[in-house]
């Protein structure tokens, strides 16, 4: 007798536990290389000729404009040293002729004369204005200590002698170090800190300055970039003038390297 296989029956599937998803590696997304600059093709020769004479007319013009500037304070001078400005019934005295002409104040106009009057074009353009007027300023202010030790009267000439701007030298201090400058290397305030040491061996008698106030006199003097600016110490007071906007932050960060402590002063 025939016996019916049993059905095997199927066990029912159980879920099995979710696998933990293996981490994927994060792939770095290779930086683009930065773009090479453009290649420049020099321009022909033919603008290059062109090029090299827009050149020599920007260094002509240059100095035509100094001529021109040189021209006009000679003339200046001229009409100060003979009292032409009394022709003027406009202008009472020297200083009003001056601002009606020239639209500079006296101090400004009267030195600009001068340095016309002693300096060429070329000199000025390589000297500056403001540094060759300085350094007739030191030369007279040593004149005249000279003559306070001969026991005799200096008379300002009615005709300075010339200098010789290129073989000028001042002895001056820069970072710790004594250093012998030409008028090109010196900077401006430097002079002005030399014309101040020449005043006071006249005799002029020395106002007590600060420590703090010496530091910032120095520090502004010693960096050229800021050639232009004005230190003036008064009272103990310190007044920065002709400070341009783009100078603001080189000077910010020459007056807080100083560390100053006003204490430290008493």
């Amino acid at each position: 007798m025939a016996t019916a296989k049993k059905s095997k029956t199927k066990k029912p599937a159980t879920a099995s536990a979710p696998k933990k998803s293996a981490k994927r590696a994060t792939r770095r997304t290779p930086s683009k290389p930065a773009p090479e600059p453009p290649i420049e093709v020099a321009p022909p020769p033919k603008e290059r000729k062109e090029y090299d004479a827009l050149l020599r007319e920007i260094t002509l013009a240059e100095r035509d404009e100094l001529r021109g500037w040189d021209r006009k304070w000679e003339a200046v001078a001229t009409v100060l040293a003979k009292k032409y400005f009394l022709f003027d019934d406009e202008t009472p005295n020297a200083a009003a002729w001056m601002k009606k002409h020239t639209r500079e104040e006296y101090r400004t106009g009267a030195r600009n004369a001068r340095v016309a009057k002693l300096a060429s074009p070329d000199e000025e353009q390589r000297f500056t204005v403001t540094k060759i007027d300085l350094a007739y300023s030191i030369d007279e202010a040593r004149q005249r200590a000279e003559a306070k030790k001969k026991g005799v009267e200096w008379v300002a000439p009615d005709a300075p002698k010339k200098l010789d701007l290129a073989a000028l030298r001042y002895t001056v201090e820069r970072d710790g170090k004594r250093r012998s400058l030409t008028l090109e290397q010196v900077t401006a305030n430097e002079l002005r800190a030399l014309q101040g040491q020449e005043s006071r061996a006249e005799g002029a008698p020395a106002a007590r300055i600060s420590k703090s106030a010496k530091a910032v006199t120095k520090a502004i003097a010693a960096d050229p970039s800021l050639n232009n600016v004005s230190v003036k110490v008064r009272d103990n007071k310190v007044t920065l003038d002709a400070v341009r906007f783009d100078q603001l932050a080189p000077l910010g960060r020459v007056l807080i390297a100083l560390k100053l402590d006003a204490d430290r002063d008493e």
